[in-house]
């Protein structure tokens, strides 16, 4: 393989995922490339010469009718031979597309290629570790690559041909070291992929990196302190806010009620609590920031929220404020230590030759990642990297190189960005070194995780009866490769964490007990280790959680009030016996919480009854104080099932490409039940997708794209992500089970995220005291009448969307 050679994208639509087992390609489309430019195209249908499964059809948009008069694969097999002679081929999945058409050239009596072949689906995870999802379409999306008509071959092909010629150009600006190591390092490329990196040479020596080891890691940014300064005044009136912010302000008057609001909180002397429910889209993260910023008292400013893209949100505004209003303000995200990668830990397991091809191709990936990140933070390369162990193996601790530059800018920085569990970590450290005994002002968004969270943080659940069987087992079992030593160890270590196990279930004394418990992980701990070392892979599951466990033993036996419970119950047939230890949550709400806070401000968009009254319940030097900033947010509009199926509703709303539609059912059974029913009735070109059938719920969201025509069927489990900004429902819901409305919060909050669009249509059944109680939030459309034509009504009722 040389850079002066024809590389040739292909891609195939095909009846099915193999030719063995009758399936046929019905689309073939080439791109060609020639000096690193698009020189040809090539496209044909092809004639399979069998009925195309529906399911084919609303996937690849390929009708009967578009093959009926193609030629047949035999017919075309010779000119896609001639073309594609002497040249490299590309495919966006090449184990799919290159077996395919050489299964097809078999079958038809031709001889099979041999070229060499390049996967864009390895290279984009190793060359952008961080992108959202490795499919086409996400990729396109990522690069900004324009991709119309996905699943059409000559359209992919072309989109894959940019593709690949994007991530050529990023690999020649790797650092030198990094392009050598994925040259020469023993990594799973699919086919000749590591050849075409072996072509690669570096653009330029890289300024912005550093050497760790063996390691090229980007350099940090210079921590730069604001010190004292001189602050504008607080524009209190619309017209003076206009006039300093310009075409920053929405021209929504709720987003200057909600400024005045938090601006005259702040400025009181007294200790509170203010919690602020606001209506979607009024743009409330600039609302509170601005007061904040301009207020010197409220520095050093502690921002909470568990949502990821709210922070990066937050973060930016900050900076954007501080430019335009020409402050000075320093801001820093920070996380725990083990959500850091430790480099020298990673540097040392490089070496580790003996891993599986998946953590083997995982390494090479980080290494490409530690050039990129500014963070260090292991979840931005989670995407396609779940069930890995080396992502444990290399968390950092407190001195982990990339923790400690987050440590470094926290300290020098007015404004601190966390989520709940960094906070109850780091809270107290970061107090002590800045020589305060409380915040001045800590703000909340998305609340409703808050509580569990805070119950957590302060829990720990150990099985006894499993640890004992796990023990019990292994000590019983034959396992090779252990020295006469090891064996000895493992003998008396068993031995004593049995006793322990004995001891815990005579006493009923908390602190002896919790002693004895950390004592119990600690062996197991020690355990683990030595049988890894043996090579004995597959540790108890019991085992997993050792780790977390033993940290938050640690932090109970730091605390002075501790709960305690114990319970029997069955697990998977099995008799478990459970220890609880736990702080009381409303005792660490104010003691670990509140009691470090000068004011605390909560405002989130929706905020459970529960969960206010929890926030609400401060001690009594505190204030505590309610507001609602209303807007004039457009009301959902509310089709009521009546006694027509939903299944005749979906069918009429389909017949418009109106994007995602979202239907939520009771649970992962009555998933299974809709989408079996849908699959035979939705004849348009909408796609099923289905939580736990086609793809978790995490992935299912990950890959949601609002525009695609999707008919997506969810568990409730959706609605525990709501609060997260990047996890948005779409503009149509269709709920055709009353069950999913129990509790009736759910109720609240899908009203709530659905008001985020202009237009939304609601399609359930509601009882008469849920009308009423949301009839703000509510626009029934009355005049639908089920005995008439659904299609011809809907698509009025459709016509603004």
């Amino acid at each position: 393989m040389n850079a002066n050679k024809t590389f040739v994208v292909v891609d195939l639509e095909t009846t099915g995922q193999s030719v063995a087992k009758g399936g046929r390609i019905i689309q073939i489309g080439m791109t060609f490339i020639k000096n690193r430019r698009i020189i040809d195209h090539f496209e044909s249908f092809v004639n399979p010469a069998q009925p195309i499964d529906r399911n084919i059809q609303q996937l690849t948009h390929i009708s009967q009718k578009e093959v009926k008069n193609a030629p047949y694969f035999e017919e075309i097999a010779p000119v896609i031979q001639n073309l594609l002679t002497g040249t490299v081929i590309i495919a966006h999945n090449v184990n799919f597309d290159y077996p395919y058409l050489n299964d097809e050239f078999a079958r038809t009596g031709f001889p099979e290629l041999t070229n060499a072949a390049i996967d864009t689906v390895q290279l984009a995870q190793v060359l952008l570790p961080t992108a959202p999802g490795y499919r086409l379409l996400d990729l396109t999306t990522y690069l900004n690559i324009t991709l119309n008509n996905a699943h059409r071959a000559n359209a992919d092909a072309h989109a894959t041909a940019l593709l690949f010629l994007s991530l050529w150009q990023r690999a020649e600006q790797l650092p030198t070291l990094v392009l050598q190591q994925l040259q020469n390092g023993n990594w799973p490329l699919l086919r000749q992929t590591q050849a075409f990196l072996q072509l690669i040479k570096p653009k330029s020596k890289r300024s912005d990196i550093e050497v760790f080891s063996q390691l090229a890691v980007k350099k940090p940014t210079p921590v730069i302190e604001s010190g004292p300064q001189k602050l504008p005044v607080y524009p209190t009136t619309a017209q003076d806010k206009a006039a300093q912010f310009g075409h920053w302000l929405t021209p929504k008057e709720a987003q200057n009620e909600l400024m005045n609001r938090v601006n005259v909180f702040i400025s009181k002397r007294a200790d509170g609590i203010l919690t602020m429910l606001t209506a979607p889209k009024i743009g409330k993260t600039l609302g509170y920031l601005v007061p904040l910023l301009l207020n010197a008292a409220s520095k050093p400013l502690m921002l909470l929220t568990n949502d990821e893209s709210l922070q990066i949100q937050q973060r930016e505004l900050v900076q954007k404020i501080a430019k335009l209003l020409d402050i000075r303000v320093q801001v820093a995200t920070l996380y725990d230590a083990s959500d850091y990668i430790d480099v020298a830990i990673f540097n040392q397991l490089c070496q580790r030759t003996e891993d599986t091809a998946q953590v083997q191709f995982f390494k090479a990936r980080v290494l490409v990642w530690l050039t990129q990140t500014n963070t260090g933070l292991l979840h931005e390369i989670q995407v396609g990297a779940s069930n890995i162990p080396l992502i444990d193996e290399i968390r950092s601790d407190a001195s982990g190189l990339f923790f400690k530059r987050a440590q470094a800018t926290v300290d020098a920085s007015d404004v601190l960005i966390m989520n709940f569990e960094t906070y109850f970590n780091q809270a107290n450290t970061l107090l002590t070194a800045r020589h305060l005994k409380k915040w001045p002002v800590v703000t909340m968004e998305t609340p409703n995780q808050f509580v569990s969270d805070l119950e957590a943080f302060y829990h720990v659940s150990i099985d006894l009866k499993a640890l004992q069987n796990s023990l019990k087992s292994i000590v019983n079992q034959e396992i090779v490769g252990l020295t006469h030593k090891q064996r000895l160890f493992i003998k008396q270590s068993v031995g004593e964490a049995l006793k322990l196990i004995r001891q815990i279930y005579q006493s009923q004394h908390t602190v002896t007990n919790l002693k004895r418990i950390e004592r119990l992980l600690i062996i197991i701990s020690r355990l683990s280790e030595v049988l890894q070392i043996s090579g004995h892979s597959s540790l108890p599951r019991e085992w997993q959680s050792v780790k977390q466990q033993l940290a938050k033993v640690r932090r109970l036996q730091q605390q002075t009030v501790i709960e305690n419970q114990i319970d029997e119950t069955l697990v998977n047939d099995q008799k478990a016996i459970i220890y609880h230890y736990r702080v009381p949550t409303t005792y660490a709400y104010h003691n670990m919480f509140i009691n470090h806070i000068h004011k605390l401000l909560v405002i989130s968009e929706y905020l459970d009854t529960k969960i206010s009254e929890f926030l609400r319940d401060t001690p009594e030097n505190m204030t505590v104080e309610r507001d609602f900033i209303h807007n004039d947010t457009q009301a959902i509009s509310l089709v009521q099932l009546g006694k027509t199926s939903p299944i005749l509703h979906l069918q009429a709303m389909t017949q418009k490409n109106i994007g995602e539609i979202v239907v939520i059912v009771p649970d992962i059974e009555r998933v299974n039940h809709w989408y079996q029913k849908l699959r035979h009735v939705i004849t348009t070109e909408y796609n099923l997708v289905a939580e736990g059938i086609t793809g978790s719920l995490e992935k299912i969201q990950r890959q949601s794209h609002s525009e695609q025509p999707n008919i997506v069927i969810l568990t409730p489990k959706v609605l525990t992500t709501m609060w997260l900004r990047d996890q948005e429902l779409p503009r149509i819901v269709v709920v055709p089970e009353r069950s999913v409305w129990q509790p009736v919060s759910r109720l609240a909050l899908v009203l709530t995220e659905m008001q985020r669009h202009p237009a939304a249509l609601l399609v359930t059944q509601l009882n008469a005291m849920q009308r009423h109680r949301f009839k703000s939030q509510l626009k029934i459309i009355s005049n639908l009448n089920h005995k008439q034509n659904l299609i011809t009504q809907y698509d009025h009722i459709l016509n603004d969307f």
